[in-house]
């Protein structure tokens, strides 16, 4: 028994058309299929390659900031240490006369000067009103001739690092009503 084609259906042994038609159709289908799995594929790839480079961005980010901060935390530990160093030197300058006065003075202005480059500043305390965030009133005097709440006398000076108290001024606060505390 021989199968005879119909007429409906090509002949594949006398058609070569046939052959590659009956081939082609499914191969395209799963062709198209396979092209859309890899495309989606390489969509969620490239989205995590995405992820993963900002997420090594903002990691760079963060060890740059936190280097940063051990480096300012280090260099305030080093100047909270010179502020005694400061203290004696204008302890020293007060009760110094002549060429010694000079040197000290020399040493005093040249270490000022290296702090000052790493953001060293003084808080203005001499002939300033009292602020309880800069200042810390050690004693309170009376002074009829100025105003309640002046400083009367830096005792201490006091010190800040870029935004940051490192000692508040110590000073005397004039207060002449009530009582005084000395």
């Amino acid at each position: 028994m021989t199968h005879e084609p119909s007429k409906d259906t090509p002949d594949v042994r006398t058609d070569p058309e046939a052959v590659t038609t009956a081939e082609e159709e499914p191969i395209e289908t799963s062709t198209a299929s396979e092209l859309e799995i890899e495309r989606k594929r390489n969509e969620e790839l490239l989205n995590r390659i995405k992820y993963l480079q900002a997420d090594f961005e903002n990691y760079r980010k963060r060890v740059s900031r936190e280097t940063e901060e051990v480096v300012k935390l280090a260099s305030e530990a080093l100047v909270v240490r010179l502020l005694p160093v400061l203290d004696d030197l204008d302890a020293a300058l007060q009760h110094t006369d002549g060429e010694p006065a000079k040197g000290i003075r020399m040493v005093q202005e040249n270490l000022l000067k290296a702090l000052r480059a790493v953001g060293l500043e003084e808080i203005p305390a001499e002939s300033q009103t009292f602020d309880p965030y800069l200042h810390d009133c050690i004693q309170q005097v009376s002074d009829p001739g100025r105003e309640d709440g002046a400083v009367a006398e830096v005792v201490l000076k006091g010190y800040r690092l870029q935004d940051r108290i490192l000692r508040p001024a110590q000073v005397t606060v004039v207060k002449n009503r009530g009582e005084t505390h000395g």
